[in-house]
């Protein structure tokens, strides 16, 4: 790879990870909000779906989608908070089907796995 192949690499990643961060933590906040806020209809949503312990699993899926919104907010292990998004959006994209946020923050997640590296950190 050239120098400078490099240098357009690392310019388009410096650019493209604060949008992909806040993108997924506003993909991610709402939904997460809504597990506690509407509980009771989070738990019959997930039943639908025939996923197991749906009232255990309803504060698990949101406090892990909310903590992983805030590590995208606050720059603070955002390949851990998408590494966490990951499998949360496969199982949404699995059992409720695909829509343009859970396949969205899906690739926006991998993306961000792929482009976040100390050479680019360093720059945003």
């Amino acid at each position: 790879m050239s120098h400078e192949t490099e240098e357009t690499d690392l310019a388009i990643g410096q650019h493209l990870r604060p949008l992909l961060r806040y993108g997924m933590a506003g993909l991610l906040l709402a939904p997460g909000a809504s597990k506690f806020l509407t509980y009771g209809t989070s738990v019959r949503f997930f039943e639908s779906l025939g996923l197991p312990t749906p009232s255990i699993l309803v504060p698990i899926v949101g406090a892990l989608e909310l903590g992983a919104a805030a590590l995208f907010l606050l720059d603070r292990a955002p390949r851990i908070a998408a590494l966490i998004a990951v499998p949360i959006m496969v199982v949404a994209a699995g059992t409720a089907g695909p829509t343009w946020q859970n396949v969205g923050v899906l690739a926006a997640a991998l993306v961000l796995i792929a482009l976040d590296t100390p050479e680019v950190r360093r720059y945003t």
